[in-house]
């Protein structure tokens, strides 16, 4: 009971502040000072309450472009990442795989997301090696024209190797059932 007496006598005590500072805008000749470091005029503050939310809008078109444009970069850096699948046993050299993603980047992918990214492993010798393979595969591939721009990162590659996601595809494609209608006999005994 005590708190709806409280919520009865909050609209009043809102309307009673707010007259308070209307009459103090209107004593001081319409400049009214809201705290010791913002400087308001009532004016100014009638004004920014008028224009209710257009001027959150801009920053929150910012803010969603920005976020937007960071999911667009770390796409391409996992699309254009070189991983573990991607180098030969000894772990430096390109494998297949690995040369034809070099290749599709450098040749496919919009210019400006033109670079590798090569994932940093534990030793660092074999990390620059790996970074040093894939840019002399990239100076071997005719028509570039210059160094590709290979760079490390701590992204990992979630990948498989491409036997793997060969044999689920191929076995998928081996046992999936010859397409065909049912018997004509079959449609009415079910109704």
């Amino acid at each position: 009971m005590k708190h709806s007496a409280v919520w009865a006598a909050l609209p009043a005590a809102m309307l009673l502040a707010a007259s308070a500072q209307a009459q103090q805008c209107a004593h001081r000749g319409g400049g009214c000072v809201v705290g010791p470091n913002d400087h308001y005029t009532c004016e100014e503050a009638y004004y920014q309450n008028s224009i209710w939310p257009r001027q959150y809008i801009s920053p929150a078109r910012r803010g969603i472009c920005t976020a937007f444009d960071t999911m667009t970069t770390n796409g391409w850096r996992r699309q254009n990442l070189l991983g573990p699948y991607h180098f030969e046993a000894d772990g430096v050299q390109l494998n297949e795989a690995g040369r034809l993603k070099a290749e599709w980047v450098m040749t496919q992918a919009p210019p400006q997301q033109r670079v590798l990214y090569v994932q940093r492993v534990a030793n660092q010798e074999r990390t620059a090696g790996r970074v040093e393979a894939v840019q002399e595969y990239l100076a071997s591939i005719q028509g570039m024209g210059g160094p590709g721009d290979v760079q490390e990162t701590l992204v990992r590659d979630d990948g498989y190797p491409a036997g793997m996601v060969d044999a689920v595809f191929t076995g998928f494609k081996a046992n999936q059932p010859i397409p065909a209608l049912p018997a004509a006999g079959a449609l009415e005994s079910s109704n």
